[in-house]
């Protein structure tokens, strides 16, 4: 079995002192392709045609507001640069659904927003989709959520690739699973690796078999599926760190593993700027507590 940790003082002291950069094979940068492919679409419009356009497509085919059969990228061929209705209501969608001002163009704030690394969870409510919205918070179809006998989950880690040490990782999880241990009534304790366990959490880099692969540095950041399924995917290609003072492009991996694990519980993502599960994550800042969102989400599902 697993050793029986004890949640103190002295590991939040591990976590506030312990910096870890992520390692790269390849690149530093931290712009993934379509940062720097949308960059040149600002102040485009319906009725245009602009190179690079099917990228945007892509995004918001992706995220849930364009609503194709397939989010995979092949759906959305490389000359659809044609800047439709279909593009302009789907923008319209994301911009309300951010709380921007609804233009149906590519504007600044629109462009500034899709910059920002995020989860890789869709967003929006699609001919009924796989969201059920409230007014802030939302759950998964059909309120997925783990049965009442499963209340103590196990989890091991796996990962088909290097990114941070075992020991960081570790620190990190047993620090996120605390955080929701304290506003419901799940336990969660580490299993013995190559065993059978409720969650898997690993780090992965590019297509990593599930159908839904990574884009490199920023752009994505993580992944996480609904209950039961139990699997929690990281970017291995993001410069992740644990320290609470974080230079411009690190993420925070304590703030990425508490909402990747509101996932797993049965949460999908917040309209709440400052709340965990706001699929969007700002480097070089760090979130170490649940929003009351957050809270009001979790123990609504669960009825707590």
């Amino acid at each position: 079995m697993a050793k029986n940790l004890h949640f103190s003082k002295s590991s939040i002291l591990f976590l506030a002192i312990h910096v870890f950069l992520v390692i790269l094979s390849g690149r530093f940068t931290h712009a993934s392709h379509f940062s720097k492919s949308i960059q040149g679409l600002e102040g485009s419009l319906k009725g245009q045609r602009v190179s690079g356009l099917n990228e945007v497509k892509r995004y918001l085919n992706r995220f849930g507001y364009l609503g194709y059969e397939t989010a995979d990228k092949h759906s959305i061929e490389d000359d659809d640069d044609e800047f439709d209705e279909g593009l302009e209501s789907a923008l319209k969608m994301y911009q309300k659904y951010y709380n921007l001002k609804v233009t149906g163009r590519l504007d600044s704030d629109t462009v500034k927003q899709m910059n920002v690394p995020r989860c890789g969870e869709p967003d929006a409510l699609i001919n009924g989709g796989n969201h059920v919205l409230h007014p802030q918070y939302a759950f998964f179809k059909n309120n997925a959520k783990w049965p009442p006998s499963k209340r103590h989950l196990t989890y091991t880690f796996n990962s088909t690739a290097k990114a941070v040490r075992m020991e960081i990782l570790n620190a990190t999880c047993y620090y996120a699973f605390k955080r929701w241990e304290a506003v419901t009534n799940f336990r969660f304790q580490e299993a013995p690796q190559g065993t059978k366990s409720d969650l898997v959490i690993g780090f992965h880099r590019g297509d990593h078999g599930d159908g839904t692969p990574f884009d490199g540095p920023g752009g994505v950041l993580a992944h996480a599926y609904s209950p039961t399924i139990g699997q929690l995917h990281y970017d291995a290609d993001e410069k992740w760190s644990l320290s609470p003072k974080l230079t411009i492009n690190q993420t925070d991996i304590v703030w990425v593993a508490m909402h990747e694990i509101g996932h797993l519980l049965g949460l999908n993502h917040s309209q709440v700027q400052n709340a965990i599960m706001f699929a969007y994550v700002k480097n070089g800042v760090t979130r170490r507590g649940l929003h009351p969102d957050d809270i009001r989400g979790i123990r609504a599902l669960y009825a707590i």
